[in-house]
């Protein structure tokens, strides 16, 4: 019989690439949206479910699930009510399918959860490995903090892996088509003082590290999926600069970023030296390990996006 994994936060840019790899390696995967209609119009070949009472039913039948349900921070701006929404589509989601996997009759349930470097903290220049505590410094830290305490719930009867995922960086989605929208235009910035550093990963090894993390028992607790050089935004423009033949010598103040997308700044403008020690350790091999290699990957597989929000709007 095909194993059977619930994949919530399927329709999202990250959980679409984690369920057309495990569609590749035979899993049976049961996608969860908040809009089934629209995904399933979109991936007709795939079985989705809603976020209704079919949820739970679904995790305690898979005994297996990667949980990446969560509004997406860079859908609005940060008000109140968007940072609530955010936690209750992360907190109240993780509650329900931990409740669910408590009630499994299949043998090693399984539940990998995504959280974000945010949870951190602002770390300035220490390098920051998996063991780091979880801290309510920062607005996403707080939604963060209880997003992890919630899938560790599980632990006991099921394995609990939460990957600290870094600013995943993609062709065409995510944070990447604004970093390089500048670049594009002809003149490359440097976001901030440019010292600070960027916790990244190429979406390859995101989703990689998620499907391992499936699969693998040895993923256990907090584990960093962040790339193992890690890099300055300094570092970011230049590889931008270099990949696009572009100037990158133009610098925007702190303010000007956090004018430009609010809360979201704080994915850009703090220092986070991640590390992913514990990857390493059992042995993950990344396919884009340094930030030059994966920007000139990035840059060839997608064509300018000169549409997208310009950091000096």
């Amino acid at each position: 019989m095909t194993d059977q994994v619930v994949v919530t936060g399927a329709s999202g840019w990250v959980g679409g690439h984690v369920c057309r790899v495990l569609h590749r390696l035979g899993w049976d995967v049961v996608g969860v949206s908040r809009t089934p209609d629209r995904a399933r119009a979109a991936h007709p070949s795939w079985r989705w479910i809603g976020v209704g009472d079919e949820l739970e039913s679904a995790v305690t039948e898979a005994g297996r699930v990667i949980n990446l349900a969560g509004r997406n921070v860079f859908e609005q701006p940060w008000t109140p009510e968007f940072v609530a929404a955010m936690r209750a589509s992360r907190v109240g989601t993780t509650a329900r399918v931990v409740d669910a996997l408590g009630r499994t009759r299949v043998a090693n349930p399984v539940l990998v959860s995504a959280s974000g470097f945010l949870v951190c903290g602002d770390g300035g220049e220490a390098p920051l490995d998996d063991d780091r505590p979880a801290s309510r410094e920062l607005v996403l830290g707080d939604v963060y903090t209880d997003w992890e305490a919630t899938a560790r719930a599980a632990e006991g009867p099921a394995r609990v892996a939460i990957l600290r995922l870094g600013v995943v960086l993609g062709p065409d989605h995510g944070a990447f088509p604004q970093l390089r929208a500048p670049f594009d235009a002809g003149q490359g910035v440097v976001l901030g003082s440019g010292w600070q550093w960027v916790p990244w990963v190429h979406l390859v090894d995101a989703v990689g590290l998620l499907v391992e993390a499936l699969t693998d028992p040895r993923y256990r607790g907090v584990v960093n999926a962040v790339a193992p050089q890690p890099a300055r935004h300094d570092d970011v423009a230049r590889a931008l600069g270099e990949a696009l033949g572009v100037p990158w010598q133009s610098w925007v103040p702190d303010d000007q970023v956090v004018a430009s997308l609010g809360g979201a700044a704080e994915l850009l403008v703090h220092s986070h030296r991640l590390v992913p020690r514990r990857a390493l350790e059992i042995g993950f091999e990344f396919a884009h390990p340094d930030i030059a290699g994966a920007v000139k990957d990035l840059v060839a597989a997608a064509p300018p996006h000169t549409e997208e929000k310009s950091w000096t709007d």
